[in-house]
């Protein structure tokens, strides 16, 4: 999928009690980095998990030498799980790519290389895995999960002026010079800060394009999205349109495919 060049990529992918899934999804992952011969590392963030997901990940450093496990003292956040692993990659590893992915299963690896291809042939700085573009949709039938999800992308288009139609996805690949261009640690430490640093892109001239991609169920386990989260999201959001009412729209054109 990615031509003759082989192209280096950092996933990273934050973990909070995943022992059922880590597994699955780092081998899956790896399958991946060899059949479409990206060179890829992964960096788990764990959480201080219970459930020994830290372990998990560690242990399969004996079959793929590259796979790092950032072990943190508790539960700090989405945002800054992300944070912690993206600054690795940047100032450590000298990739090209960055990519956000979640441990459950419900972003299958198999689809990076394409998404990898699009944003090359694009020429975008980053590109979404979407839900809500043509060929994109959620593998189950969850009418209140979806209804939550459309409801946080308008509010999350309403608040930045982005015409994206899927803010919210978790599955996306950036180019590394433009993360080094964003002040991560400024960022929400919550799930807020998926939205914040497209936001932060944008603003600074970067192109954003979603791809399609079908969201899984999760492989096992639940979700760990709590009310507190969603509060956070909704405040975070109300404040950026009052500011923006009285600035340039910050809409772009945005490709998809």
């Amino acid at each position: 999928m990615t031509g003759l060049v082989r192209r280096s990529v950092a996933v990273v992918i934050p973990t909070y009690n995943e022992a059922e899934n880590i597994g699955r999804v780092l081998e899956s992952t790896f399958e991946t980095f060899s059949s479409s011969k990206i060179d890829g590392w992964v960096i788990v963030v764990d959480d201080n998990s219970p459930d020994g997901t830290a372990d998990i990940a560690g242990s399969l450093k004996e079959r793929h030498d590259k796979i790092i496990v950032i072990k943190r003292p508790k539960k700090l956040g989405l945002g800054s799980a992300y944070r912690d692993g993206i600054t690795l990659a940047l100032e450590k590893l000298n990739v090209e790519y960055v990519a956000e992915m979640d441990a459950d299963g419900s972003h299958p690896p198999e689809r990076l290389p394409f998404m990898l291809d699009f944003l090359i042939k694009s020429g975008a700085d980053c590109v979404v895995a979407s839900r809500y573009v043509e060929g994109g949709g959620w593998g189950w039938e969850s009418s209140i999960r979806t209804l939550v999800s459309r409801g946080a992308n308008l509010l999350a288009r309403l608040a930045t002026g982005i015409k994206l139609k899927d803010m919210t996805s978790g599955y996306r690949l950036y180019r590394a010079d433009a993360l080094n261009r964003i002040k991560l640690d400024r960022l929400d430490p919550g799930y807020v800060f998926q939205v914040q640093i497209i936001y932060e892109l944008v603003k600074k001239g970067f192109r954003v394009v979603e791809y399609p991609f079908v969201f899984m169920p999760r492989l096992g386990g639940k979700s760990k999205l709590g009310k507190a989260e969603f509060w956070r999201f909704f405040k975070w959001c109300i404040k950026t349109l009052m500011v923006r009412l009285f600035r340039t729209d910050m809409g772009i054109n945005v490709i998809t495919k």
